[in-house]
């Protein structure tokens, strides 16, 4: 049997998200991150993990 279960924030399969920033100076930064997840649907926020070696300007 199939049950709708409405809308909902879920992230699967799990894809690869764009993380963009700005720095103090204005200027964007942007890289892929392939640990996402959520972690709230309600308000709606999503976490990245990330560790110190993948930062994207260094």
């Amino acid at each position: 049997m199939k049950r709708s279960l409405g809308p909902q924030s879920i992230l699967y399969p799990t894809p690869t998200v764009v993380v963009c920033t700005y720095d103090p100076e204005g200027r964007p930064n942007m890289m892929t991150a392939a640990w996402a997840g959520v972690a709230c649907s309600s308000p709606a926020m999503v976490s990245v993990s990330l560790r110190e070696a993948t930062y994207s300007h260094g």
